[in-house]
């Protein structure tokens, strides 16, 4: 029996010492480096375990998401979603904010929590719905893209918010939510302030009142999604914005042209770059 008790304690002796040795290699200091608006070079001292978060943030948002098409091309919003465990509000829901995807946000936005005063220049946020408890939004904006495609369509503008807004105004939220307050949660709105055109929105609208889906206006041979991607092929097939709409409308293929431009110069701006510090750079203001 004593010898049972030993062997049991010298189990756990061994757990505790591998589990102080992951946390203190975990916190162990490490750098980043990255250049600001101005091209100066800063150097960023993080623990370890806060640069694997980061690296996860930065990867679903800006290699499989199209956040860099809003801060190197003319795409004017770009917008993603995670779930809260709490408050609990079903199982299913708590359930789904433990996956893999809503975990990584979450956790690596607090992460990003703690570095976001060095990166003042770009909008850069994220926002609870209040019409959708639980769900939290990552949103990043390009101000300049923004005030163009309000003032090409300054009149639905008008006609839904019963003023005459511009991009630092939309930008101004002051805790509130962007797409739910500001914008009043309308669709036709938020698809044109996400770059998917004003015909496309208006149409994806209409259709959702009828309970019709809009098909995308990529076709099978122009994206593809895969699983287990490398961050080069997420780049190339990931980042690419998707959107419904008539594919074969002007505006749609005028978009798609612009986007796999974009795309292109996306591609050109990471490689042979690390792609946190690449990115830290672009949160940072810098531009290539």
């Amino acid at each position: 029996m004593e010898k049972q008790i030993k062997k049991v304690l010298i189990f756990l002796v061994f757990l505790c010492l591998l589990f102080f040795g992951w946390e203190y290699s975990q916190q162990r200091k490490t750098s980043v480096q990255f250049l600001d608006q101005n091209g100066r070079l800063h150097v960023l001292s993080l623990p370890v375990k806060d640069k694997k978060k980061l690296c996860n943030l930065m990867r679903l948002l800006f290699a499989e998401d199209s956040f860099a098409y809003t801060l190197l091309g003319s795409k004017p919003i770009s917008w993603a979603c995670y779930i809260e465990p709490l408050p609990f509000i079903g199982l299913a829901h708590f359930c789904d904010s433990w996956k893999k995807y809503h975990r990584t946000l979450r956790l690596g936005w607090k992460a990003w929590e703690k570095y976001r005063h060095l990166f003042p220049s770009t909008h850069f946020w994220k926002e609870s719905s209040k019409r959708h408890p639980g769900w939290v939004s990552i949103v990043i904006a390009n101000e300049e893209c923004l005030n163009g495609v309000i003032t090409a369509h300054k009149k639905d503008f008008l006609e839904v918010l019963n003023r005459e807004v511009d991009g630092h105004q939309l930008l101004d939220t002051k805790d509130r939510s962007l797409m739910d307050d500001i914008l009043n949660g309308h669709q036709a709105l938020i698809g044109i302030v996400l770059g998917y055109g004003r015909d496309n929105s208006w149409e994806f609208l209409e259709r959702l009142k009828i309970n019709q889906p809009l098909g995308c206006v990529w076709g099978n041979g122009d994206k593809i999604r895969e699983g287990g991607m490398t961050l080069e092929e997420c780049l190339a097939l990931e980042s690419l914005p998707s959107f419904a709409g008539n594919p074969n409308s002007e505006e749609s293929l005028a978009l798609k042209r612009e986007y796999l431009l974009t795309q292109q110069k996306v591609i050109n701006y990471f490689q042979g770059k690390d792609f946190l510090e690449a990115t830290l750079s672009l949160l940072a203001g810098f531009r290539p």
